[in-house]
């Protein structure tokens, strides 16, 4: 079985769980003022989240990856005296409580400033405070282990060996809380698919395999060979899998509007005997996703391969 997914924002709909506000815009308010300024936003995207995933489940996806600025201001000082989790509690709970029913997969990608191998001690306790505040969000909803938190290795720093060693001892120091979500994605610069692949095997946690970093990050493996030991590392968990369609010959790293369906066609006979989630990464999200459905639907692809 194949579920598709898609990130973040819905193009379908006005009201998407990510509306924010700026340090500009809350410094010209009073402290008292600010923290209600804060609510109103959080509570607008609980509203727009359970919303969003109604209308997810009425077009049959289930899987979902939630913006990291959900609690708008979480892991910054403006926000430390703020309680969110105590405040919004019955939020957390009635969300929660449909995730779990409907049996959807939610996933967080936090930001490309938290890097687990960073040799700043600054930047790794900023990384550790947002990988906290992501995995609670996961556990105050109540969601499983299936619901993860996906990050690159980070950057190499001269000398990848002891930056994907750095990465080793920086997370046997984490918080268990944070261990059991964590899962590592190859990228399109720095850290091939193998190389990813031996670290999560060293360190026994999942790998998700973004195919498009790999067409563009790769030396001459065979996604074939390797693909069963990536499936491996996510023992009793779904597997999890990252998909785009490159934009351009000429801007083949960024990622297209939609999912070329010849493009996903090819690679989908290496994954129709597994148990897969894949998260769709493209400019028309949810759009993309109902297209390419919809073409597999008139090339005749069976129901059962799919979520439909």
């Amino acid at each position: 079985m194949i579920r598709l997914g898609y990130a973040c924002i819905s193009m379908a709909t006005k009201n998407n769980p990510n509306k924010k506000t700026t340090l500009g815009q809350l410094a010209k308010l009073s402290p008292p003022d600010q923290l209600k300024k804060l609510r109103k936003i959080m509570q607008t995207n609980f509203f727009n989240l359970l919303d969003l995933l109604k209308y997810n489940v009425e077009h049959g996806i289930f899987l979902y990856r939630l913006p990291s600025e959900f609690v708008p201001f979480a892991t910054h000082s403006v926000a430390e005296q703020w309680d969110w989790a105590k405040e919004f509690t019955w939020d957390f709970n009635k969300v929660g409580e449909y995730i779990r029913e409907h049996g959807i997969r939610m996933t967080a990608h936090p930001g490309h400033y938290s890097i687990l191998n960073t040799p700043s001690k600054k930047v790794l306790e900023s990384t550790i405070k947002d990988f906290y505040y992501h995995a609670s969000v996961f556990d105050f909803m109540g969601l499983d282990e299936n619901s993860v938190l996906v990050t690159h290795v980070g950057g190499v720093y001269g000398d990848k060996e002891s930056s994907l060693n750095r990465f080793e001892e920086n997370f046997l120091k984490l918080p268990e809380k944070i261990k059991k979500r964590l899962v590592v994605e190859n990228d399109d610069t720095s850290f091939t698919m193998l190389e990813v692949l031996h670290l999560c095997e060293r360190i026994k946690i999942p790998m998700v395999l973004d195919i498009h970093h790999h067409r563009c990050l790769h030396n001459g493996e065979d996604l074939a060979e390797y693909l069963p030991r990536i499936i491996k590392t996510w023992g009793t968990r779904t597997v999890k899998m990252h998909f785009s369609t490159p934009k351009s010959d000429k801007e083949y790293r960024s990622h297209a509007d939609d999912i070329l369906y010849q493009d996903f066609m090819s690679y989908l006979p290496l994954l129709e005997d597994y148990n897969v989630d894949i998260m769709l990464e493209c400019k028309n999200k949810d759009e993309a996703l109902l297209k390419l459905r919809n073409e597999m639907l008139a090339n005749n692809q069976t129901q059962e391969s799919i979520y439909l």
